[in-house]
């Protein structure tokens, strides 16, 4: 337990020392879920009114199922978008956390597409989760809505039948997440393992001492968790008075415009940050790791060097 804590304490100080990994890093993390904070602060959340006209419009459209074809099409191809995005910065994030002296542009191109591919390999068991989340909540909506008012919220009654849905996508968010941390540190530019040594290696770096990397799993998790509540927090804060001011039809008085510049400023220290935090998590995965890598021959002064 102390050799994991001085890992994740000498990860902070990597993180804190080297800001030059916080852009990367930054893109990576807002690909990823640092846009959610801004849009629930900025967007208004869809109510059980809101999710049942959408739901009905689409299911009794002269276009079904076309149109739930369409709409699936396009959050696929923003899924994969931002996925595109996430690896860029992952690879120069561990480019400089772990690549070569020398870098060119070409070189980590190759390396942002080999780390996609990786990512597109984790996220199949949360596509699986997610598709058969979306069935349970579809099946349940449907016998709810239809059932008898019993009382409460009927979508509250959805989210109730479908939690162990629920509970088993983020496990398989949280796996994937591991098992891409693994395998992209083997297909490194210093190792550029093939994608089969790096698929094997990477499960066997995580079977070692699994409770240090279930441990990692979880902090990491509870650490960017609560620092997304902050930010969506502080946003929404932030937003209250330009709402207001916009709903009340003066955009360009009581210093709107002023707020809104604040506002955005503060948003883009946010996701600054939040490539700080995604930095450290990168960092203290690099160095648990590497013990597990030590086990391997000739890996030893590479692990010392990580």
């Amino acid at each position: 337990m102390h050799a994991w804590l001085s890992r994740a304490g000498l990860a902070a100080r990597v993180s804190a020392d080297h800001g030059e990994l916080w852009l990367p890093a930054a893109l990576a993390w807002v690909a990823f879920l640092g846009w959610l904070p801004f849009v629930v602060a900025v967007a208004r959340v869809p109510d059980e009114g809101d999710l049942t006209v959408f739901g009905a419009a689409i299911a009794t459209s002269g276009d079904w199922p076309l149109n739930a074809v369409r709409l699936g099409a396009g959050l696929v191809l923003l899924a994969l978008v931002a996925t595109a995005l996430v690896a860029l910065g992952e690879a120069g994030l561990l480019w400089l956390l772990e690549g070569p002296a020398e870098r060119s542009r070409s070189a980590l191109l190759v390396a942002a597409r080999r780390l996609w591919i990786v990512q597109l390999l984790g996220a199949v068991p949360a596509v699986a989760a997610f598709v058969a989340l979306s069935a349970a909540a579809a099946a349940a909506a449907i016998g709810e809505l239809q059932s008898p008012d019993i009382g409460g919220s009927a979508w509250m009654r959805v989210a109730g039948r479908v939690g162990p849905y629920t509970v088993a996508l983020l496990l398989a968010i949280l796996a994937g997440q591991a098992f891409v941390a693994a395998a992209a540190r083997r297909l490194a530019p210093d190792r550029a393992a093939p994608f089969g040594d790096a698929v094997i290696g990477a499960l066997r770096d995580l079977g070692y001492r699994a409770a240090w990397r279930i441990g990692l799993v979880a902090a990491a998790f509870v650490l960017q968790a609560a620092y997304l509540l902050f930010c969506a927090l502080l946003l929404r804060v932030l937003w209250a008075p330009i709402h207001e001011a916009l709903v009340e039809g003066r955009p360009m008085t009581s210093g709107a415009p002023l707020l809104l510049v604040g506002f955005v400023a503060i948003w883009l220290c946010l996701v600054l940050a939040g490539g700080a935090v995604h930095a450290f998590v990168a960092a203290w995965w690099s160095l648990e790791l590497a013990t597990g890598r030590t086990r391997e021959p000739g890996a030893r002064e590479e692990a010392a060097a990580a």
